[in-house]
């Protein structure tokens, strides 16, 4: 794999994520916003350790990544990578958008959270799948392996911190909605 900078790197993918990002942190109020970045209470220093290890590798690690991974314009690679990064995007700006207009007293249990308890992660995921296919990066493949793995300790403080929020209408929707969609 070769690193370089060029004009028609992965970094238009990283662009995309972070102007909806963008979009969404100048058109919600600060409160909205906080609540969407804020970390949940950690049980424990490991939990917490992997926790950022995990957020600092995908956020950051990733979009740094693409500035010097050029896309792969073979047209398979590059429509089959670009459509899922694209489904991903749509999904999770979907998903950001329900988070966001959600009360803060009530569990979010609408839109993609009726059928993941945490689909901006799994979707943020499923876009740098896509990135990676458009690239044709082991890499960021790679990163996105390890990614579920690490984010699994989040994943669980999330969960037991909205269970300590909203308790019994929390854990009923814990019964009914699968935390990666497919298990």
């Amino acid at each position: 794999m070769e690193f370089k900078l060029t004009l028609l790197g992965g970094w238009w993918y990283s662009a995309f994520f972070a102007l909806v990002n963008l979009f969404f942190i100048f058109m919600n109020s600060k409160t909205r916003v906080k609540r969407l970045f804020r970390f949940p209470k950690f049980k424990s220093n490991a939990e917490k350790i992997v926790s950022y290890i995990s957020v600092i590798l995908f956020t950051r690690g990733l979009i740094f990544l693409t500035v010097f991974i050029p896309i792969d314009f073979h047209l398979f690679s590059f429509i089959m990578g670009t459509s899922v990064f694209l489904a991903g995007l749509i999904f999770y700006t979907v998903a950001t958008n329900n988070f966001l207009t959600t009360p803060e007293n009530h569990p979010v249990t609408r839109g993609v959270y009726k059928h993941l308890r945490h689909p901006m992660q799994v979707l943020s995921v499923l876009m740098w799948i896509g990135v990676s296919i458009a690239t044709i990066s082991w890499l960021i493949l790679a990163a996105c392996i390890i990614q579920m793995f690490l984010s699994y300790p989040f994943l669980i403080a999330q969960e037991r911190e909205c269970l300590e929020r909203y308790g019994e209408s929390y854990n009923n929707y814990l019964s009914n909605v699968k935390r990666y969609y497919l298990f």
